[in-house]
């Protein structure tokens, strides 16, 4: 029985997880591309920002939030940088 409430709880912990994953996903992406028509950067970086973004929302629409996430942070480093 202790196992049982055990598995229960680990479970509950990654379901938490992966709510506060999938909840941060959408915004950046949508950060990035607001950020991608008002910043000035060079035309590769401009590409290679448009490109993760395009690869954040693919993983996004496939329910991989992880690494929409990854994506989505660096195309907002590309952006960003000054």
């Amino acid at each position: 029985m202790k196992k049982f409430f055990i598995a229960i709880a680990a479970a509950a912990l990654l379901a938490g997880s992966y709510g506060a994953v999938f909840a941060r996903c959408a915004p950046l992406i949508k950060e990035g591309r607001e950020l991608l028509s008002t910043t000035k950067v060079s035309k590769a970086d401009h590409d290679k920002a448009r490109g993760l973004l395009d690869e954040a929302q693919k993983n996004l629409d496939a329910g991989d939030h992880a690494n929409g996430v990854k994506n989505a942070n660096a195309a907002l480093d590309i952006l960003k940088k000054k």
